[in-house]
């Protein structure tokens, strides 16, 4: 028989070496380990409604031409929408620690999907502007949820290999990214753009409806009866996370690389530079964001691989060196095709390079490079604490680490406007060569972890 005090463990007790399973309010014998069938279900259902999220967010890059002609608004108030939707759909990511010990993490994500579904619904049968800004709200809202809430979920569903898992989870996600704009192109020859909107409107409600069948073991199970006691250990939690060093790092990381989160910089400004400056068609240009977009899946796969083999520490550094130097290379590709050309034509007179493939393939790596930041400061979250606080923990890292996109957008777009394209990403370059400073305050949470004792151990 356990005593009493043996089975109380503070939010400080864990443990994130290979052959341990992380810790929280329960013991082990009091959650038993989910069957590899349930873990499956539950990673490729995350998966799928992540995909899904991606999606619908994504196809209406592709419609919006075609709705703001019917409904009559232009490109202020499509900025508006646009602020407006990222804003409190970003802010409503705070919420989501407090609600964990009163609902299932299933049943939130559920939720999240049945709103999400219904906003995208609306979407498709709004009759005006104000109607259209209330829609994409809604389903700002409801996707919120995505990110930290199925974080936190897969992090204690997979402890052993978190890094791999999450970069798993968010390279299906941009393959949804990647099929949204070609998929909504072709629906539109065949139907219309409201149309599009209820048909994935189903797709999300049913994604939503399937969280129901999940069984979450490390939900609301063990949690204490009281609801004011639960709110109390939710505050407590938070202002845990608030007083982790680690977790305001690793948020600020993600913060201040300015692009490479969701949506942001790269999505928008991109694609009218390779039509406007580099001359591409409308077609090549989607081409090379398809490129572009392909490199965002496969390369956080490799990185969070590598993590969960090595220092995740160093990875994510030699990440944020690559992105500095991939971002650099994006902003002034003209001038390295040109060297290129001309040390080629030293050894082999005559010789050229096509720019088109040497645009894709700069595309390629720079996708691959700055999407891997985000899996790999999402393990680190992970790693930093104890189970207990993991939901509090991925709130606020989501809030701080995705406020300043909307940010880096005006940011990015002031420079472009007044300086062009090479300036304004030769500046951003820096930001990541900021991030890898940071990352040098980082204690890593794997060789270094406290004890139920408070004795700080060196790991494996």
């Amino acid at each position: 028989m356990l005593r009493e005090e043996d089975r109380s463990l503070t939010a400080e007790t864990y443990s994130v070496t290979e052959d341990a399973r992380p810790t929280g309010p329960a013991t082990a014998a009091d959650v038993p380990p989910a069957p590899e069938v349930e873990r499956a279900l539950v990673l490729w259902l995350t998966n799928v409604s992540h995909a899904v999220n991606h999606f619908q967010n994504q196809m209406i890059s592709t419609l919006y031409p075609v709705i703001m002609s019917e409904l009559g608004f232009g490109y202020f108030q499509l900025g508006t929408l646009t602020a407006i939707r990222v804003v409190i759909g970003n802010g409503s990511q705070i919420i989501y620690g407090f609600l964990t010990p009163f609902v299932r993490r299933s049943h939130l994500l559920g939720v999240a999907n049945l709103v999400m579904g219904a906003g995208t619904l609306v979407t498709g049968v709004v009759s005006g502007f104000p109607g259209l800004v209330v829609a994409r709200t809604v389903t700002s809202v409801g996707s919120s949820a995505q990110h930290p809430v199925g974080a936190s979920l897969l992090a204690g569903q997979f402890p052993k290999n978190r890094g791999t898992i999450l970069a798993l989870n968010s390279s299906v996600a941009n393959i949804g990214s990647l099929l949204a704009p070609l998929a909504a192109g072709l629906l539109l020859l065949v139907i219309g753009w409201r149309q599009i909107f209820l048909v994935v409107a189903v797709l999300c409600l049913m994604v939503g409806a399937a969280y129901f069948l999940l069984r979450d073991r490390v939900g609301v199970a063990h949690q204490p009866t009281s609801k004011r006691a639960r709110l109390a250990d939710s505050k407590a939690s938070y202002l845990r996370v608030l007083g982790n060093r680690n977790i305001m790092i690793v948020a600020l990381v993600q913060m201040v690389g300015a692009a490479g989160g969701e949506g942001g910089v790269n999505q928008t400004y991109i694609g009218p530079h390779l039509v406007k400056d580099e001359g591409l068609s409308l077609t090549l240009a989607g081409l090379a964001l398809s490129i572009f977009t392909l490199g965002s899946v496969i390369g956080p796969l490799g990185f969070g691989w590598l993590s969960d083999r090595v220092s995740r520490k160093n990875v994510i550094q030699a990440s944020l060196l690559l992105s500095a130097l991939g971002t650099l290379s994006l902003a002034h590709e003209d001038e390295l095709l040109s060297g290129l050309v001309g040390l080629l034509q030293t050894w082999w007179p005559g010789a050229q390079v096509s720019f088109l493939p040497f645009v894709l393939l700069n595309l390629f790596l720079y996708g691959g490079v700055t999407s891997s930041r985000q899996t790999l400061t999402q393990a680190l979250v992970a790693d930093s604490l104890a189970d207990t606080d993991r939901d509090a923990a991925f709130s606020i890292y989501y809030f701080v680490a995705f406020f300043s996109d909307p940010v880096w957008s005006l940011v990015t777009g002031a420079l472009m406007e007044n300086f062009g394209f090479a300036f304004a990403f030769s500046r951003l370059s820096v930001t990541y060569l900021v991030g890898m400073a940071l990352v040098f305050l980082l204690r890593d949470p794997r060789r270094f972890r406290p004890t139920s004792q408070g004795i700080t151990t060196a790991g494996g």
